[in-house]
């Protein structure tokens, strides 16, 4: 419904990318018009993008979940790679990426915001380190929303629930915004409602089987 009539937003932890299934699975709901933006960070972006390039994340294969020798520098070969190429879609041109969750954003012209964080490694050439200019990149991506869905997060999650409404108006009529929090920890979906986010819905489960799941359900056979 929402495809249809509304805007799909997903707030995205690097979870997502270090399973060959969920990547495939979100690539597939980013292709076939399921996403209409992304919000997450520099590991996301990095881990996702190792395994485009390394069949790795965190070092550790994403099919197997075995470790590869040396596999923990496999992110910083990556983030270092792209920065020398200046841009996320000049290295996916360069290196001709062809799948995971950021070339699909890219190839499909879908807006993300990857907000940064002292702890990040690099970063990639696309975050951003103000605060205050992350916070408006994301605000840019909620307005439009009506839809949330925030994966494996907890940092994100909170941070998006605190700048989105519960209600807007859509087509002159006043219409609720769903938010939705998947994690396996339950701290997490609970400190998203305890912050003041009443409409929210926690699922408790693992984000890698919940878009395994929703993506079978429209249809991927992958």
């Amino acid at each position: 419904y929402e495809k249809e009539h509304g805007n799909v937003l997903f707030v995205m932890g690097p979870a997502v990318a270090f399973d060959n299934d969920s990547r495939a699975s979100m690539q597939y709901l980013i292709e076939n018009g399921y996403c209409d933006g992304l919000l997450a960070g520099n590991a996301l972006a990095t881990h996702d993008l190792e395994a485009a390039y390394f069949r790795t994340a965190l070092g550790q294969n994403i099919y197997t979940q075995e470790s590869v020798p040396n596999g923990h520098y496999n992110h910083l070969d990556v983030i270092n790679k792209i920065r020398s190429c200046g841009s996320i879609p000049s290295f996916i041109a360069k290196e001709k990426i062809h799948d995971g969750i950021i070339y699909a954003m890219n190839k499909c012209n879908k807006p993300f915001v990857l907000c940064g964080s002292i702890r990040d490694d690099g970063p990639l050439p696309e975050v951003v380190g103000n605060v205050y200019e992350g916070q408006g990149a994301m605000r840019n991506l909620i307005k439009k929303a009506t839809t949330v869905i925030c994966l494996a997060t907890q940092l994100h999650t909170i941070a998006t629930g605190n700048i989105t409404p519960s209600f807007r108006k859509v087509d002159g009529e006043i219409r609720p915004i769903y938010i939705y929090s998947v994690d396996i920890s339950e701290f997490a979906t609970n400190k998203l409602k305890d912050r003041g986010s009443l409409s929210a819905t926690g699922i408790i489960t693992n984000v890698q089987d919940f878009v395994v799941n929703v993506a079978k359900a429209l249809g991927f056979k992958g």
